[in-house]
């Protein structure tokens, strides 16, 4: 399976990376064998598809430092990575919930990142957890 997942990443096909998390939802053992490629793919933008990543690495409870960095990218920079959010921003929510879900020094450093822009968004997942 990890062979298709790096074909799909080379063919860049997003039909095929939307049935591969479907997949991968469903996969209870073999998680972390994708955290690289996840990784790599979550920056990718020949698809369209990073709030189900993210809604992935949340829901699945993806617990790897290497996700910070990008669910960062994805959180703050709305042109690239969340034009589809509306002012309820369910993509910037998620970010915070997967960073929360991963909840390690470096994630959590990232929290208080996204504290700092003073969304709203933000500060409603993260009353959440209160």
């Amino acid at each position: 399976m990890i062979d298709r997942f790096k074909q799909i990443v080379n063919d860049k096909s997003e039909k095929d990376l939307e049935l591969f998390i479907i997949e991968l939802f469903n996969d209870s053992e073999n998680s972390k064998i994708y955290y690289s490629v996840i990784e790599k793919v979550l920056l990718c933008i020949w698809h369209n598809l990073h709030e189900d990543l993210i809604n992935l690495i949340y829901l699945k409870n993806l617990k790897y430092d290497g996700f910070v960095r990008p669910i960062i990218e994805i959180a703050t920079n709305e042109e690239e990575y969340r034009f589809f959010d509306d002012e309820l921003e369910p993509t910037l929510r998620k970010c915070v919930h997967a960073l929360k879900m991963i909840d390690s020094t470096k994630s959590n450093l990232a929290i208080e990142e996204l504290m700092k822009t003073g969304n709203e968004n933000v500060k409603i997942v993260l009353e959440m957890y209160r």
